[in-house]
């Protein structure tokens, strides 16, 4: 049962590694597209629903503030 444990913490953690990625990613984005702070736009848990479906970051940039552009 501890190695039902140790597998547990560490699935948990790279889970949580890989979407705090995703949340640094979706921020580059919308830093570079001029769309505003992502903590004013979406909250975590709704942010998490994208990762979860695999979307980019770009479509959730994209989708957070469609009248932003590129550069």
């Amino acid at each position: 049962m501890k190695l039902f444990h140790k597998t547990s913490a560490l699935s948990f953690y790279m889970i949580h590694s890989g979407f705090m990625a995703f949340k640094a990613r979706v921020k580059e984005e919308l830093d570079a597209a001029g769309g505003g702070n992502l903590d004013d736009l979406l909250d975590d848990d709704s942010l998490h629903a994208y990762y979860r479906n695999g979307d980019s970051p770009d479509y959730v940039a994209a989708s957070l503030c469609p009248t932003c552009e590129e550069d």
